[in-house]
């Protein structure tokens, strides 16, 4: 056999002729080494990122926050989102209110806000407007059977978001629910804990002046502690009682709920959270101080709190109920199972709520006999 038939035959086998060997690619495997590096390579490039995400989180994010008040007054004082129109406040579904608003001044700043008011008529007034008959909600306010109830929202809501409340409230009294300064469609200024005092204080005094009946507070979370003080200055700058208070998922103080607040408790094990977030906001009065207001009080207190609520955890209220029952006077208590599912702001809803403020109000009427 001829040398180019064995050559041939060779090739055939291999499927393959040596003319075109430098065309193939082989996959060769990558030397272990080489994949070593790769892999300490991305694992140096994951904690890197890593630390810097770190270093952005829990440290930059809190020397901001250390430094701009601007940023401590929005996170405390929440408004994003909320409507700020009148035309929104005049014309919600809702039988027999009426929509304000009211001038008040701030005597140590000479300033003058506006804030928008709703009053609410008791449910048995409000069948005249239903059924078509004039009614003056002036004259109802000032000459009425029916005791006043000034309700303070919580952060992130406005006086159109607790509708549902009101009802349960309007069967018991006039309901005078309002903005606070830089809420809904009030004023803008300058958004302060000491500032929203002083406004709460002219609106109850604007309140007062207008109705010969008994009037008592509601709040509800931040709502809470903002009523608690503007009771307790109230009482004690003014010399003038407010008949109950009612404190709906309130918390002791802005510093114990900070560090359980599902928004800043991620950052309450760093060594220097109180320095970075507590400090700051203690230094520029965002204190907040239920605890040491609502012991000072000299009016019956109602505290009403969920199992279920992991905003403000229903330890403060039990803290609060355990302050508040140092005192002379009556403090009613009302906790709701976990199983009930009203969480922080569903309290209201409760088939028994009816009874709960019927009970608080005659433990605020003179015993006979």
């Amino acid at each position: 056999m001829s040398k180019s038939n064995k050559s041939k035959r060779y090739n055939d086998y291999y499927l393959i002729n040596t003319d075109d060997m430098g065309e193939v690619d082989f996959d060769l495997p990558v030397p272990r080494e080489k994949r070593s590096r790769m892999i300490c390579c991305s694992i140096t490039i994951l904690c890197i990122l890593l630390f810097v995400l770190f270093i952005l989180v829990f440290v930059i994010v809190p020397v901001i926050f250390m430094n701009v008040k601007a940023l401590q007054t929005t996170l405390i004082f929440t408004r994003f989102g909320l409507h700020n129109k009148e035309e929104y406040f005049e014309t919600q579904r809702f039988p027999s209110y009426r929509n304000r608003y009211v001038t008040i001044r701030n005597n140590k700043t000479c300033e003058e806000k506006k804030l928008g008011v709703w009053h609410i008529l008791p449910n048995n007034l409000a069948l005249d407007e239903f059924y078509g008959r004039p009614i003056d909600y002036d004259e109802l306010l000032l000459n009425s059977n029916y005791s006043v109830l000034i309700y303070f929202h919580g952060t992130g809501e406005d006086r159109a978001d607790s509708k549902r409340k009101y009802k349960v409230f309007s069967q018991f009294f006039h309901v005078i629910t309002f903005d606070y300064r830089g809420y809904g469609d009030s004023s803008k200024g300058n958004v302060s804990e000491e500032n929203v005092i002083i406004d709460s204080i002219e609106l109850y005094k604007w309140v007062q002046n207008r109705t010969k009946s008994a009037i008592y507070v509601s709040g509800h979370s931040l709502g809470a502690s903002i009523a608690t003080q503007t009771v307790a200055k109230m009482q004690n700058d003014s010399n003038i009682s407010t008949k109950g208070l009612i404190i709906e998922s309130g918390f002791t103080n802005l510093q114990d709920e900070l560090y359980v607040h599902p928004i800043s408790k991620f950052l309450s094990w760093l060594p220097w959270f109180s320095a970075t977030i507590l400090d700051p906001l203690r230094k520029n009065g965002f204190l907040f101080e239920t605890d040491r207001f609502i012991a000072t009080l000299n009016c019956p207190v109602m505290i009403l709190h969920a199992e279920d609520d992991y905003e403000i955890p229903v330890k403060f209220g039990r803290k609060l109920y355990e302050i508040a029952s140092n005192r002379n006077i009556t403090t009613i208590y009302h906790e709701f199972e976990k199983k009930l599912e009203y969480g922080h702001t569903g309290i209201y809803a409760d088939p028994f709520m009816n009874l709960y403020i019927q009970q608080f109000i005659d433990t605020t009427k003179p015993t006979v006999g």
